[in-house]
């Protein structure tokens, strides 16, 4: 429906409500001109019925001279009477004519005048309702449509002579009395029309009327057409060339006025005003876009200089980066061999003051536990320094993360039982190994444990708790504890850089804050994730998840 013109449209609309019009005009007509046939019959049927009264009536008026008249010198009933002479002008009408006449009686004497079915209603209207002088209608009779039209004959004085009081009593013609009284319906005239005249007269009038409205509303088309096409589609498809010379970059375009209508001239008018306004806005940027175009040069080489300035720092960056990295590494390295002799000899020394009772037994305990504190510092410092180097490689071999805690519960629960603080673990029986760099993964669970120790007060709680979800095939490792807890706000942060739980400038616990740095690390490098949930004050939950494949 879119790509049609409105021409088309409009044309196409105006043929519908015309054809509609047509329509309607055609019902309306057919049946006025039924109804004026209908009336015209009936007036040509009352005057005939009439006549036929009127014959009957002068019968009845000369009934005496009938009489005189109906039997010979000897006396002898030659059968003439009313009745006899009425039917026989009926049926001479008829001969000399397309009409029908007959006079019907219900009980007739004689079996001609027997009443048919439209008769027969005719008939039992005129006997209940003395009001109904006629009776009508289009029916069918003799095997095709006419008009048929019935009216009442009303008993007189004279025709009491035949057909009156007393019922039963034979008169004259040989036949039983019926017993009338005047004013009762002694039968109806009955006539029937043709119609093939006035059906032919009906359809050439509505052939006529069909043609004529047909003329009329093919010439109204045709004037409208002409007048769309000049005073609407002509002006418009001029304002859509207009707009295809501007589509083209012919951005100047003045039509001229046309003189079609106001609303047109006032279109094609402001269609100027849009060309020229579009001009100037277009002149005018095109000497912005100069200018622009050489801002933009200038930027760009300002932009040249800053990238080889800034290139040449990240270079410089890079390289003392590296320089750091190396230098950490290599003070990490050169730290840990002092630190594990230290360690060493510590717990040689505490082997030989085993019982407690050697006042050098907590100076041993204190070496031991700050050595392996510094110890574990320094292997984050190393580790970070290694991550910030690129060094991202996992060494991926089966890993028993049953075997993964037991390690590090050897090796931690020792200074859990220091601070009193209860040390449990628990892994599931259906826990399946896991591919994982073993140290990497140890390291991490080790910094939770160790973190979860440090910030349980004396006669807290710590544990390590190993289950596997069938649902996600993961392993999650939660380590809990009952310490200090975390605020909701700190989630996030304390997995940054250098960041504590406590970060306070008198803060009462040491480290780096690089452990959950590194849990965070190593745990995304194995396609998994670490979360944490805590109430601040009652302890705090870090969970790892890891994908068995």
């Amino acid at each position: 429906m879119g790509n049609i013109r409105l021409r088309t449209k409009i044309t196409v609309l105006l043929i519908l409500l015309l054809t509609i019009s047509l329509a309607v005009n055609l019902v309306w007509t057919g049946q006025n001109q039924r109804k004026q046939t209908e009336s015209e019959l009936k007036e040509k049927a009352y005057v005939l019925s009439l006549q036929m009264g009127a014959v009957w009536d002068f019968m009845s008026a000369n009934q005496d001279r009938f009489a005189s008249l109906s039997y010979t010198k000897d006396g002898v009933y030659q059968g003439l009477h009313c009745a006899i002479v009425g039917r026989s002008v009926g049926q001479m009408f008829s001969l000399e004519s397309d009409y029908t006449t007959r006079f019907v009686n219900f009980n007739p004497r004689n079996a001609g005048d027997e009443p048919d079915s439209f008769e027969s209603e005719a008939l039992s209207l005129f006997q209940s309702d003395d009001s109904i002088k006629e009776y009508y209608a289009f029916a069918e009779y003799g095997g095709e449509e006419v008009f048929r039209y019935s009216a009442p004959m009303k008993i007189e004085q004279t025709c009491l002579y035949c057909h009156g009081e007393p019922a039963g009593e034979v008169d004259i013609t040989g036949y039983k009395k019926e017993g009338w009284k005047i004013g009762d319906v002694g039968g109806a005239i009955s006539i029937a029309v043709p119609l093939e005249s006035y059906i032919e007269n009906e359809r050439n009038s509505i052939i006529h009327n069909v043609i004529f409205s047909v003329g009329i509303l093919l010439g109204c088309i045709i004037i409208i057409y002409i007048a769309l096409s000049r005073l609407v589609t002509r002006p418009l498809e001029k304002i859509q060339s207009g707009f295809g010379r501007i589509r083209s970059g012919e951005i100047g375009v003045n039509l001229a006025p046309t003189e079609s209508t106001l609303e047109m001239r006032t279109l094609i008018h402001e269609f100027n005003n849009m060309a020229e306004e579009l001009s100037a806005i277009y002149s005018n940027l095109e000497q912005q876009v100069k200018d622009r175009t050489g801002d933009l040069e200038s930027a760009n080489e300002v932009l040249k200089q800053q990238r080889k300035q800034l290139e040449e720092a990240n270079r410089k960056l890079s390289k003392e980066n590296e320089y750091k990295a190396d230098f950490l590494a290599m003070v990490s390295h050169e730290l840990r061999t002092p630190l594990t002799s230290i360690i060493a000899f510590a717990e040689m020394l505490l082997r030989k003051v085993q019982n407690g009772e050697d006042p050098d037994s907590a100076i041993a305990q204190e070496i031991e536990a700050n050595s392996k504190s510094l110890l574990l510092m320094i292997n984050d410092i190393l580790e970070m320094s290694r991550l910030d180097a690129g060094k991202r490689d996992l060494s991926l071999e089966a890993v028993d993360v049953g075997d993964l805690v037991g390690f590090i519960y050897s090796s931690i629960v020792a200074s859990a039982r220091d601070k009193q603080i209860s040390f449990t673990r628990y892994i599931e029986p259906d826990v399946p190994l896991i591919q994982a760099d073993f140290e990497k993964l140890r390291h991490a669970l080790e910094n939770l444990v160790v973190n979860a120790i440090k910030f349980t007060e004396t006669g807290g709680s710590v544990g390590v708790h190993v289950l596997y979800d069938e649902v996600s095939r993961t392993v999650r490792i939660a380590v809990s504890d009952s310490g200090i807890g975390i605020e909701e706000k700190d989630f996030d942060r304390i997995f940054e850089r250098f960041v504590q739980g406590d970060s306070s400038v008198s803060r009462n616990y040491g480290g780096a804050g690089l452990g959950l740095t590194l849990v965070k690390e190593y745990v995304e490098m194995h396609r998994g994730t670490v979360t944490v949930s805590s109430t601040y004050g009652s302890g705090s939950t870090f969970t790892i998840e890891l994908p068995i494949g």
